[in-house]
């Protein structure tokens, strides 16, 4: 879907507020006609309770001519409102009304507290809330329900509610619906409770007025969101253009003007509002519509997750230069942390209001992007925030997956399964690079690939939605050979899991023939599912890179798909090395083909100008860990006695490649969240190549192979021996170690930096991995 036509008629919306969207308005908070609220008052003025319901000392919702708990329990036939002799019927007009809740214009609105179960008399107005009085009656009844309780066609074994937490096989819950399955007792009742409502301080409304005070500027908020989603095309890390647009669009009509003039007193009585909106739960079912769902968190309904879903779609975008300041060597990165800051807050805001939803967690998602652009996929702030949405997540329940029972519509089914495969993969990557063990793992998880449709394909429905799905093949992905973000999502869930498996070996304690043993299953399942790939993601990996006709984005996936897919045959390679003694051709191999592609990427200046983050990520991440194997294996190899006639590594070339790589680190922006750990890498393999480049002197070179007197015929029995070394013979938890490879001075090489990373027992990627990089280099 193109930005030019969805952003522009957004802005024409919201600019001209007397022309209605486009399509047929539906209105949600219609109600069956055969249902309604008993008229039936109970002294205090509260209407009244069933007769099940008030035995049980149970909440009611008041429906007649049953209520929604009743028909859960089956027992419609008991459900009756029993007239009460002792006092009289109160009519509508006896009863006094509260004071009405006034809207952020300063007027009173009905539309505010009306409940969502009450019809209208009148046709509902989307573009601007009604401010025509009503009549006494109307509103005393209306105020006695929430504002946000769902509608009467929705309540009926509805279990799609924010604030529900998964509780699994061993909880309490567990032991009840096992011990309890025939007494009556419905899976809401133990899985779900109200958390208590907020208490709104001052400094809470303060703090609310503060957050709101940068969607003054609307038109610059507009411009900067249809940007990101123009270069993005269409989604970003996890919030999709639809949904946004509604929720711009929805808060531009109704709270337009209030957020430009910030009016203080108004202003306030919109935090009270988005307080209030915010405890409360979004009801859907499996027929809502995209539009519908978001447009449940707008306007009227306006919450904090929406306002910090703004925040970071805009901070995101203000991370990536405007076309203007492409060429600029700095980056102010002043405004992005400010975004941060109110998407923080939002966050903030929500997990006191304790309400888990969609909506929050995507606020988690793309927050987590953001911080990861200004300070870097590593940093602990980051990393923390990954734990969050992890946590999140599996409160939600989702590493079980989606259900049909689930009742969810469509598009949240796709988007569910997006976000759930995007946090699984970045926990193992982060926990790969770090070198940590994962925080989440396949075995208590089932993985569900979403299906490889565009973000304009998701929100269809009917048949638009069937002959979208028709158009895949029978494993979920397009035919048309596109690479977009969900294409490299689904393909890379099926690798996640032997990334993971690759760590496990890396850090758990197992025994050299376990080892191999279980590198060749890795090896075996991965080939296994390369093969069910594809033939289009097939090339991406083997084949050239085929950028003609490929769009930015295109590029940028199909490059960091082909890395990763290498970077599992890399890590590997590095575990049978370190603890099965296997050799290093293969590892050397695999390192040179990622950094030729790596150094590829990095001199577009079109995916530098759109994706300067991304790029230094690529860098930091992949580039330097290939980088770091040819720069430790070329320091060998210059250190042997003899030269080899066909050495591994080209001296020439890799001497060339190393430095252009250098230059690459050198050019990072000193504002990006990988400047340290590029600069750091920098400094190390720029060390290694000067002692490469400018050697000692050659007698003294040759003194210090000489130094040990060994008979010449002593000395070629041992090489021979060396070679013949087979990996049968190797010590059961060993490495195959050549005499003679390293230089005996190199051991006090350390550039610097207190420690001999470059022994005999040790490798530049162990140190580079498990280095102090807050210590300056000298």
């Amino acid at each position: 879907m193109s930005m030019h036509s969805c952003f522009p008629s957004l802005l024409s919306r919201m600019n001209d507020q007397h022309q209605p969207p486009g399509g047929q308005i539906i209105d949600l908070q219609s109600t069956p006609p055969n249902r309604s609220l008993t008229k039936k008052y109970r002294r205090n003025g509260k209407l009244q309770s069933c007769e099940p319901c008030r035995r049980s000392k149970l909440r009611c919702d008041h429906v007649v001519p049953a209520c929604g708990r009743c028909v859960r329990r089956r027992c419609v036939d008991q459900c009756i409102y029993h007239p009460n002799p002792l006092t009289q019927g109160r009519r509508g007009s006896e009863i006094t009304p509260p004071t009405p809740v006034t809207s952020t214009n300063g007027e009173s609105s009905a539309s505010i507290v009306q409940s969502i179960e009450t019809p209208s008399t009148e046709t509902p107005n989307i573009i601007t809330p009604s401010l025509v009085p009503r009549s006494t009656e109307a509103v005393g009844r209306e105020v006695h329900r929430a504002a946000s309780a769902p509608p009467l066609h929705l309540r009926d074994e509805s279990n799609n509610r924010t604030g529900r937490q998964f509780l699994g096989e061993t909880s309490y819950v567990s032991i009840f619906a096992d011990g309890l399955g025939g007494c009556d007792v419905s899976s809401s009742d133990l899985t779900y409770s109200h958390a208590q409502k907020v208490r709104l301080s001052h400094d809470k409304i303060v703090q609310g007025c503060k957050v709101l005070s940068f969607l003054k500027d609307k038109p610059s908020i507009l411009r900067m969101v249809s940007r990101w989603y123009e270069i993005c095309e269409d989604e970003g890390c996890i919030c999709i253009e639809p949904i946004m647009k509604e929720w711009l669009w929805g808060l531009g009509i109704n709270h337009g003007d209030v957020l430009r003039d910030q009016n203080p007193e108004k202003i306030r009585r919109l935090v009270d509002l988005l307080w209030r909106n915010t405890q409360t739960s979004i009801i859907f079912d499996e027929k809502t519509t995209a539009t519908q769902w978001a447009r449940l968190a707008t306007g009227n309904n306006i919450r904090w997750e929406v306002i910090g879903l703004i925040a970071a779609i805009v901070g995101q975008c203000a991370s990536t230069p405007e076309p203007s300041d492409r060429f600029s060597k700095k980056h102010n990165l002043a405004f992005p942390r400010q975004m941060s800051e109110i998407s923080e807050a939002c966050l903030a805001f929500t997990r006191e209001c304790e309400v888990l939803g969609d909506m929050y967690i995507w606020l988690l998602m793309e927050n987590y992007c953001l911080t990861g652009m200004i300070k870097g996929e590593s940093s602990h702030a980051t990393y923390t925030q990954g734990g969050d949405i992890i946590a999140s997540a599996i409160a939600m329940g989702l590493h079980q997956g989606v259900k049909t029972e689930d009742r969810l519509p469509f598009f949240l089914t796709q988007m569910r399964k997006r976000l759930f495969a995007q946090t699984y993969s970045a926990e193992i990557g982060i926990a790969t690079f770090l070198g940590r063990p994962p925080r989440i793992s396949y075995r208590y998880c089932n993985l569900q690939p979403p299906l490889d449709l565009s973000v304009s394909q998701i929100v269809l429905e009917g048949d638009e939605l069937a002959l979208a799905l028709a158009g895949l093949d029978e494993n979920g992905f397009n035919t048309a050979g596109k690479i977009q973000r969900v294409t490299w999502t689904k393909s890379w869930l099926g690798c996640a899991p032997e990334r993971e498996a690759i760590l496990d070996l890396a850090l758990g304690q197992y025994t050299r023939d376990e080892i191999v043993r279980l590198a060749g299953d890795i090896q075996r399942r991965s080939s296994q599912y390369w093969d069910g790939l594809p033939s289009f993601i097939k090339r991406v990996r083997d084949g050239p890179l085929d950028v003609e006709g490929r769009t930015p984005v295109e590029l940028l996936y199909m490059t960091v798909m082909r890395q990763a897919f290498r970077a599992n045959d890399l890590l590997l390679q590095r575990v049978l090395i370190r603890k099965a003694g296997a050799t290093s051709e293969k590892l050397i191999h695999v390192a040179r083909s990622i950094l030729k592609d790596i150094l590829l990427m990095s001199q577009r200046h079109d995916l530098g100008a759109l994706f300067q983050t991304d790029i230094a990520s690529l860098l930091a991440v992949q580039g330097m860990r290939s980088a770091a194997v040819i720069a430790v294996e070329l320091l060998k190899q210059e250190q042997l006695p003899v030269y080899p006639k066909e050495p591994l590594l080209p001296r020439s070339q890799t001497i060339q490649d190393l430095s252009v790589f250098v230059a690459r680190l050198g050019a990072i922006d000193p504002a990006d969240g990988s400047f340290a750990v590029c600069d750091q890498g920098r400094k190390v393999i720029s060390h290694i190549l000067d002692r490469i480049l400018s050697p000692p002197v050659a007698p003294d070179r040759q003194q210090s192979y000489r130094a040990p007197t060994v008979p010449r015929d002593q000395l070629q029995q041992s090489s021979q021996m060396s070679l013949d070394l087979t990996m049968n013979e190797l010590p059961q938890g060993g490495c195959l170690h050549v005499p003679g490879v390293m230089d005996p001075a190199m051991t006090d090489l350390n550039f610097g930096i207190e420690v001999p990373f470059l022994g005999a027992d040790n490798d530049f990627m162990q140190w580079l991995e498990n280095m102090d990089w807050e210590r300056p280099v000298q």
